[in-house]
């Protein structure tokens, strides 16, 4: 099924993203607006209804994905009640977004249900960052949980790459997604290292990080910038987003009301097309950051 937005029809999401908190440090920076508010227990759970029973119909089909994000959520007090509903409803995958505030602290037997935890695993000062990220790792694997660690490309984390790669081969997450920053106010040259400083980074640690059995992916990128890791490309899934702001009907579309990636008229001719989301207008227009190309061979640019 698609949805009608002011970018054209995109494919409507069977996905929901609720966003608890108000703040959300430490996570992959997008263009979402910052709600003036939490969420409380009364409205998580009323959407939860909403995008499940409230939206099946003959020409819409009920959300069976939940994405649970926003500072502390793993720890928030109903958070166990929010996802016992939350299966209830059919909501039967289910991702959690750690925080670096969760990762100390972080029990996956309170989380009944969960599917997936996303484990921000990021360079900073002393290490402690990087070694927090990989005890919460070790705990969900311990638990039985699928663990997704997340790390974003920014000029800093670039020059702490292998250090990063290491920690990650050590706890061994099920998968690794590395995220290139995207294009929203406030981003200096320290956090946009330009594509060819990324690559050759990134075809340095790839390899030691999947040799230990750990899945590689790379979103933010187009596939074109990406040599032979081009295979390793991930598309994003469209969502629809919920904040304390943008509730039930007024919840925005990931893609493209917070997020908006562009394609060229050489990206109809890419073997990659399809699972490659483009890239960011607002980088392409930026000096050191080459046209979009066709890539003839899947396995590489």
């Amino acid at each position: 099924m698609i949805t009608w937005t002011e970018a054209g029809a995109v494919e409507r999401p069977r996905m929901v993203q609720v966003r608890v908190q108000r703040s959300y440090p430490g996570r992959v920076r997008a263009g979402a607006p910052v709600p003036t508010r939490s969420m409380s227990p009364e409205e998580i759970a009323d959407n939860l209804r909403f995008f499940t029973e409230g939206i099946a119909g003959p020409r819409t089909e009920a959300c069976n994905r939940l994405v649970l994000s926003g500072v502390g959520v793993a720890a928030r007090a109903d958070t166990p009640d929010q996802l016992a509903l939350a299966l209830e409803l059919g909501l039967s995958t289910v991702v959690l977004h750690a925080g670096v505030e969760d990762l100390d602290t972080l029990d996956v037997s309170r989380l009944p249900g969960v599917g997936t935890v996303v484990v921000p695993v990021q360079p900073g000062p002393g290490g402690a960052l990087l070694q927090a990220g990989a005890r919460a790792i070790r705990a969900c694997r311990d638990a039985g949980v699928r663990v997704a660690a997340s790390t974003q490309l920014t000029g800093h984390a670039l020059g702490e790459l292998d250090t990063v790669a290491r920690a990650v081969a050590r706890a061994r997450p099920d998968t690794l997604t590395f995220t290139y920053p995207f294009p929203i106010g406030g981003n200096t040259s320290s956090e946009v290292a330009r594509p060819p400083a990324v690559l050759r980074a990134l075809t340095r640690v790839v390899p030691r990080v999947e040799a230990a059995g750990v899945t590689v992916h790379i979103k933010g990128l187009p596939a074109c910038y990406l040599g032979g890791l081009a295979d390793r490309h991930g598309r994003s899934a469209n969502r629809w987003y919920v904040d304390a702001d943008h509730q039930h009907d007024r919840a925005l579309l990931f893609f493209p009301g917070v997020v908006a990636f562009t394609k060229e008229d050489a990206c109809r001719f890419c073997a990659l097309d399809g699972r490659c989301d483009g890239f960011f207008a607002t980088y392409l227009r930026r000096s050191g950051f080459p046209a979009l190309t066709a890539v003839s061979d899947p396995r590489g640019a």
